[in-house]
């Protein structure tokens, strides 16, 4: 069989590079995150840029690879790692690379002198809060299969999938509950005293993912959230088992009678969203 048209020429090469990113690009965030913690009287003190991030959540991913590209830094190096992204056919689909590369820049650094964390301070809390957002969006497609800002907008209307949105949100970054719906959902908890929503709001505070972060499946989420992102149509029984089984070997192909296939497809059909077509 031939490989799939999967979207805008994207080939299973393609996404075999986005997953191989994606550890490193974990792993170089969290040494950004030491470095600042051990230079924080340099680099975080009061008169530094406030932090906060919570309202880019509210903002779809092509939207921060804009405010990413639009000037939050005037570092060559950094400014050529986001050129690779307009070069990109599929910006998605290289966002944890490039990301990663610019992670791996900071961390690499010397710790900066008095003078360079000085010249830093303007442009860093603008500059890591859009990486943070980006960060977790990502992390929420792995974990949710869908980004941070469509988990808002389901806050947004409200009811049992609009709480469970909200508790999902909350256990990839607390800060989201800076988000107007979020905090709006809370407010109203409040006022009519409901204790059943706050005892579960605390549990997802202090609690984990779980089993959603098996690595296969959080490796599946995010190629769905690719293909749909470069514009694919929903893919065939015949297509999934390719890429999935025979190309990336993210499923396992081994089991009798069909249940692979269609758990397979259940699966697709949870997580890969309908392009539009107009």
């Amino acid at each position: 069989m031939n490989a799939p048209p999967h979207a805008k020429g994207i080939t299973a090469q393609d996404l075999r590079i986005f997953l191989d990113s994606w550890p490193q690009f974990i792993a170089d965030s969290e040494e950004v995150q030491l470095m600042l913690i051990e230079d924080k009287d340099k680099l975080l003190g009061d008169d530094a840029s406030k932090f906060s991030w919570c309202h880019l959540y509210e903002l779809p991913i092509n939207q921060h690879l804009a405010i990413l590209r639009s000037g939050l830094t005037h570092d060559e190096q950094i400014q050529d790692c986001y050129s690779q992204i307009d070069a990109s056919p599929n910006q998605i689909a290289v966002l944890p690379e490039v990301l990663g590369q610019v992670n791996q820049y900071f961390a690499e650094m010397d710790a900066p002198s008095k003078e360079e964390a000085e010249d830093m301070r303007p442009f860093l809390a603008g500059f890591l809060g859009v990486h943070l957002s980006a960060f977790h969006s990502l992390r929420s497609v792995l974990f949710f299969g869908c980004f941070i800002n469509e988990l808002i907008e389901r806050v947004r209307g409200g009811g049992h999938d609009g709480d469970k949105a909200l508790f999902n949100a909350v256990r990839l970054d607390p800060t989201v509950v800076g988000c107007k719906p979020v905090i709006e959902r809370i407010s109203k908890a409040f006022l009519i005293k409901d204790s059943a929503f706050f005892k579960k709001l605390k549990a997802a505070l202090n609690g984990k993912i779980g089993k959603r972060e098996q690595s296969n499946f959080q490796k599946m989420r995010l190629i769905f959230e690719i293909l749909y992102e470069a514009g694919a149509s929903a893919l065939t029984d015949d297509q999934l088992h390719y890429l999935f089984v025979a190309e990336l070997k993210l499923y396992s192909g081994n089991e009798t009678g069909g249940g692979n296939t269609k758990a397979l497809r259940k699966f697709a059909d949870t997580y890969m969203k309908k392009a539009s077509t107009t």
